[in-house]
C-alpha cells in the first residue's frame, strides 16, 4: 500500500512539470466517393529534446454513435509513414519535422457514415505536452451510376390481362453512405395508364424495402424504394430492376409513343 502511495505522489509532482499546451484543427468538410487522403500540417516550434511521444486520446475518431480508427490518421516523417493510436509512438525530432511542422495524413473512405467528427492528438517531450484536437466533418452523399434518365420498351402482351410490358431488366445502380430513398416521375402525365414496379438482385434483396407491386407513375415523384449505408453490401452499391406496364393496351391510341421517366435520390 505504501508503494502505491509513493508511486501516486511521484506521477503527481511528474505530471505537475509537465506545461499543457492545447490547441484546435478544423480539417474541413469531406464527401469521399472513393478512398482518398487529406495532408496537413501542425507547427510544432515549441517541441523540445530528441525523442518526441505521439499518440492519440482514443484509438477512434468518435461522431455520436459513429466511429472511424485512429489509424486512419497517419505520420508522416522522412523515410515513411506511422499509423497513429492510443498507444505511445516514439520518434526522432530530426525525423519527425519539415521546417518546424508536423506532417499528417487522414485516410478517408467512402463508407464512412455522415458525422462530425473528433480525437485528441498528443505530443510529449520531455517537458510539455501539445494536445491537439483534430476535427472533420463527412458529408452524407448519394449517386445513381448509370444516370438519372431511363429509357424501357413497352412491348411485351400478356393476352391473359391485356398488359402491355417492358422485359424488366432495365437496372439502377446506387452508392451512398447514408439513408436514401429512390423516386420516379414521369415528365409528362400520360392517360394510358403508365405504372411501375422494381426488384432488387439476391445481394441487394434483404438489404432495400421496395414497391413489388406496380405504382402508377404521374408527373408528382414516387418514392418506390429506400435503404442505407450501401458499404454494408460485399458489392458496395445496391443494384435495382424495374419494369413498366399498360394496363390495357387496347385503350392505347396507336402510334408511337415516348414516356420520359427519371429517378432521383434524396
Amino acid at each position: 500500500m505504501k508503494l502505491k502511495v509513493i508511486l501516486m505522489i511521484l506521477m503527481i509532482i511528474f505530471l505537475s512539470q509537465l506545461n499543457v499546451e492545447a490547441a484546435g484543427v478544423y480539417l474541413g468538410s469531406f464527401t469521399p466517393q472513393s478512398s482518398e487522403s487529406f495532408n496537413f500540417s501542425i507547427p510544432v516550434q515549441s517541441l523540445e529534446g530528441e525523442i518526441i511521444s505521439i499518440f492519440t486520446a482514443d484509438d477512434y475518431f468518435r461522431s455520436d454513435s459513429k466511429k472511424i480508427g485512429s489509424t486512419n490518421l497517419k505520420l508522416i516523417n522522412r523515410e515513411s509513414s506511422f499509423s497513429l493510436s492510443s498507444r505511445d509512438l516514439n520518434i526522432e525530432k530530426d525525423r519527425l519535422l519539415y521546417n518546424q511542422n508536423l506532417n499528417l495524413e487522414l485516410d478517408l473512405k467512402a463508407e464512412y457514415e455522415p458525422g462530425l467528427y473528433k480525437n485528441i492528438l498528443y505530443l510529449r517531450d520531455d517537458i510539455k505536452i501539445i494536445e491537439i484536437e483534430i476535427i472533420f466533418e463527412i458529408r452524407p452523399w448519394m449517386e445513381i451510376l448509370n444516370g438519372t434518365a431511363q429509357n424501357a420498351k413497352i412491348e411485351n402482351i400478356e393476352k391473359r390481362t391485356m398488359g402491355l410490358f417492358s422485359s424488366g431488366q432495365q437496372k439502377i445502380l446506387i452508392r451512398s453512405n447514408t439513408d436514401w430513398k429512390l423516386k420516379v416521375m414521369i415528365a409528362e402525365e400520360s392517360q394510358d395508364n403508365l405504372s411501375i414496379r422494381v426488384a432488387a438482385d439476391s445481394e441487394s434483396r434483404s438489404f432495400v424495402d421496395y414497391k413489388s407491386e406496380f405504382v402508377n407513375l404521374n408527373s408528382v415523384e414516387t418514392i418506390i424504394a429506400n435503404g442505407s449505408n450501401t458499404a454494408n453490401l460485399n458489392s458496395g452499391q445496391v443494384a435495382i430492376f424495374y419494369q413498366l406496364r399498360i394496363e390495357d393496351f387496347r385503350k392505347v391510341i396507336a402510334g408511337d409513343k415516348d414516356y420520359q421517366i427519371s429517378f432521383s435520390l434524396e
